[in-house]
């Protein structure tokens, strides 16, 4: 058989399989020039598996992989290199299961950017056929012999068990002692065990196959990054999780959440993809209301394609992520009506949410007759639809909220109507931080002169807690003096951040810390003038001034996110007009609240900082009542 005869039956076989997923002709072609002098290698695999009938699902997977392949890809630089042989030095004994999730720390690490020094390699411009040929023929082995695979269609198989890769790590071949869909089978068939869902095997996996590979969680070292200490966070873990349930032929994926819109940066979880679940979702995690979820794909999605003179932001850039919103959220289509704030007419607009302290669009739709449609958006989230002009983001009318029954309320400033907006906070409480405040709840203080407590006089017994994670302002009538004093509760823990004394002439008083128990490292927290820092304990933490002391007033602080107004630091209230954030005005705050006076009604506001921190929530204010979004 010639060379030219077998690219010919190659080429058409792989036309008809292509054409049956749904692309064109023009598709392979293409994939194929983009490949350039690797051409010849995925022509390789492609002539491999189209010699007998008996590869057609050999040749199936071929093609799903090669026609993805663009956009799939790995930076490379010398900085890459060194880490990459710095980590292999310091643990030579990872997998490569683990080397995955290393090996991609730089790409998400600020100490390297995108620039000039930092080529990225393609893999239609490098992978090999061996490499594939030896890969895919270990997947259909497992797609044949795994019987749970039977409950999943082959094009299931392909997206969330056959790809080679999980990120923008180098290639890396499957360890030959990795295989452990084979000890999965041999440990099923030995105890006639047959799982009938996806956890079952991950449990399985987990405790029969003795897997530990913990120790490269916590704390790794990493001299070449910013810090010398790395502990994987939530993609991290995925990214391992992923890796290792598909090599054992486990169906699994990694969802995400762009951005929160009720608080700051996003969440990554994984999924098993499992027939006996709605939706085939098997998610441990818990949910929180979201604007969108994505998943990370190996095959194409829709993304925006640039004019070259607007910004595309690198969320939809990306190719490899689906929308699974409706998978779990209850939405709504929007509409979007463009209003020609500018004689510029955009390609694409964008709806965002507050998060990070900026507008960050989290979905995108093509503008086609003056509207834009957003499909299945996540609701009870404020949203601003923007787009680019050149690099500026632009807004497109005001903010609007999607209420949970799918109605639409827009944020216009009433210039006429002005009110006075009090604030006491910046950022909204939630479920955990309550509890900070009610753990004072019934907390008692009492003082003695003997270091035993044998006799000792109750001082104050705590009833109200501040409700807004600030200083709580205790006056004390007795003029007796007391060297030791102690705050405790009968039942429950406590979170108490900082404790101070003062005497009659406002002199503070300082002594030192006497805890419950000898190996609390946290108590001297509670005199350490750090209000992030807290001490967390059951019965009693204890204050020694080594003499007694005529205390006139205490100032007590519960565990504390320290976003309550603080006396001293400047603050600036703004709300969203008709081209963005206007300024009502900076002031710095006398008590821990504040007062605008004069603030047009019914828009949504900004109270910011100017001194210090990152937690900021954009807000409603109706009633003398803020509502955060």
């Amino acid at each position: 058989m010639t060379k030219s005869f077998v690219f010919i039956l190659c080429t058409s076989m792989f036309f008809i399989t292509l054409l049956s997923c749904g692309r064109s002709k023009n598709a392979l072609k293409d994939v194929l020039s983009e490949s350039g002098s690797n051409r010849i290698q995925l022509e390789t695999v492609l002539s491999h598996y189209s010699r007998t009938p008996q590869d057609s699902l050999h040749l199936k997977a071929a093609c799903f992989l090669i026609r993805n392949m663009p956009g799939h890809l790995t930076y490379s630089n010398l900085f890459v290199k060194n880490y990459m042989d710095e980590m292999d030095s310091i643990y030579p004994d990872m997998s490569n299961i683990v080397k995955r999730v290393i090996y991609n720390i730089p790409f998400r690490n600020t100490l390297l950017e995108k620039s000039k020094k930092n080529r990225y390699i393609e893999d239609i411009k490098i992978i090999k056929s061996e490499y594939l040929i030896q890969h895919i023929d270990n997947a259909i082995d497992m797609w044949k012999r795994c019987p749970w695979l039977r409950s999943f269609t082959f094009e299931d198989f392909c997206e969330y068990v056959l790809p080679y890769r999980i990120a923008k790590e180098p290639l890396l071949e499957n360890d030959s002692t990795l295989y452990w869909w084979q000890q999965l089978v041999a440990v099923m068939d030995y105890y006639q065990y047959d799982p009938k869902m996806m956890i079952e095997l991950k449990s399985l996996q987990g405790n029969a196959l003795n897997i530990n590979d913990g120790l490269y969680m916590e704390n790794i070292q990493t001299p070449s990054l910013s810090t010398p200490t790395y502990r994987f966070d939530c993609l991290d873990v995925c990214y391992y999780t992923l890796g290792r349930l598909r090599a054992a032929g486990i169906p699994a994926a990694i969802d995400f959440v762009p951005g929160w819109p009720y608080r700051n940066n996003n969440h990554y979880w994984l999924v098993m993809i499992d027939p006996a679940y709605i939706n085939r979702n098997n998610s441990d995690r818990l949910f929180s209301v979201s604007p969108k979820v994505y998943r990370m794909t190996y095959s194409h999605n829709s993304i925006p394609f640039s004019n070259g003179k607007d910004s595309i932001p690198e969320l939809f850039k990306e190719p490899f992520y689906k929308d699974v919103s409706k998978e779990y959220l209850n939405v709504s289509d929007l509409e979007i009506k463009w209003k020609h704030c500018s004689s510029y007419v955009p390609q694409y607009v964008y709806l965002s949410i507050f998060n990070n302290l900026e507008w960050t669009p989290i979905a995108w739709a093509s503008l086609r007759k003056d509207k834009a449609i957003f499909k299945d958006v996540g609701r009870g989230i404020v949203y601003l639809p923007v787009y680019y002009r050149g690099k500026n983001l632009k807004n497109i009318g005001f903010p609007i909220l999607l209420d949970m029954q799918g109605g639409i309320k827009e944020f216009v400033p009433d210039e006429k109507e002005r009110v006075t907006i009090r604030m006491t906070r910046k950022f909204p409480l939630n479920d955990s931080k309550v509890f900070w405040a009610e753990s004072l709840k019934g907390a008692y203080i009492v003082a003695s002169n003997d270091v035993a407590f044998r006799k000792a006089d109750t001082l104050y017994t705590i009833i109200h807690p501040n409700k807004d994670l600030n200083y709580q302002t205790i006056p004390l009538k007795t003029e007796k003096a007391y060297r030791y004093w102690r705050i405790g509760k009968k039942l429950g823990k406590l979170n108490v951040a900082e404790w101070q004394f003062f005497d009659g002439m406002k002199n503070k008083l300082v002594g030192k810390v006497h805890p419950c128990r000898e190996d609390d490292k946290t108590a001297g927290h509670i005199i350490d003038e750090d209000v992030l820092t807290f001490s967390e304990f059951r019965s009693w933490l204890g204050i020694d001034f080594e003499k007694p002391e005529k205390v006139a007033e205490m100032k007590l602080l519960s565990r504390t996110d320290d976003n309550g107004i603080v006396p001293g630091e400047l603050y600036e209230l703004v709300y969203f007009g008709k081209d963005g954030w206007r300024t009502v005005s900076v002031q710095e705050a006398e008590n821990d609240y504040i007062e605008f006076d004069s603030v047009p009604s019914g828009a949504l506001y900004w109270l910011r900082n100017l001194t210090k921190g990152t937690e900021e929530r954009i807000f409603t204010y109706k009633n003398g009542k803020v509502k955060y979004w």
